[in-house]
């Protein structure tokens, strides 16, 4: 073999590479999503094919027990997509909605399909499937107190401190009544007692 043949068998397979990297193109998608409080998640579909147009997108769901088991959800042009809303960002980029989740769209891969046309040929190329995590549940917010203005306190100090000095009045009244009370016995007045009068005819002691 000579030279100038080992050189053109070098080009040819050189040529047939870069021919094949310009008519091929890659469908990329996110590799999980987790499900919104609102049991929604919405999977990207991108290729990076250089047209501006694409032929047809859309996304399939596959059973993660039977990966043959593939079913189209929605696709370009398809007016009724069954908890499917789909939306273009651009013309290399699709976004797919996918509402009310359950348990059955959990046990489930999500898998994109682009077809553009490239030199007047269909492509379809798919992405590497996604899967669905489970999202965390809303806790109901439960409101904290509000706590009271600063005027609002100083009325609340000045109320408990008149309460407080009202009812040190009414326990020192009570204390005063008291102690008058008990003081009465002493400051009474002292009345002598006179004798009874001796009877004028007392009879005379005969021991006397």
């Amino acid at each position: 073999m000579t030279a100038c043949s080992f050189n053109i068998i070098n080009f040819t397979i050189y040529l047939g590479f870069i021919l094949q990297s310009s008519h091929g193109f890659e469908v990329i998608q996110p590799q999980s999503r987790t499900v919104n409080p609102d049991e929604s998640a919405s999977v990207t579909c991108e290729h990076n094919a250089d047209v501006q147009t694409v032929e047809d997108v859309g996304l399939y769901a596959i059973p993660l027990t039977d990966i043959s088991a593939r079913q189209l959800l929605c696709r370009k042009g398809k007016k009724d997509c069954k908890n499917i809303t789909m939306l273009e960002e651009n013309p290399k980029k699709w976004l797919f909605v996918i509402l009310n989740i359950g348990p059955q769209e959990m046990n489930k891969k999500y898998v994109c399909e682009f077809t553009v046309k490239i030199n007047d040929l269909d492509k379809t190329k798919r992405g590497t499937p996604t899967i669905l995590l489970p999202g965390r549940k809303e806790v109901p917010c439960v409101p904290h107190p509000t706590p009271p203005a600063s005027h609002q306190l100083r009325w609340i100090m000045i109320g408990l401190l008149a309460l407080i000095f009202l009812y040190s009045c009414v326990i020192t009244s009570f204390y005063i009544s008291l102690r008058c009370c008990t003081r009465e016995p002493e400051n009474c007045t002292y009345v002598e007692m006179r004798k009874a009068p001796q009877p004028r005819n007392q009879p005379m002691d005969i021991y006397g």
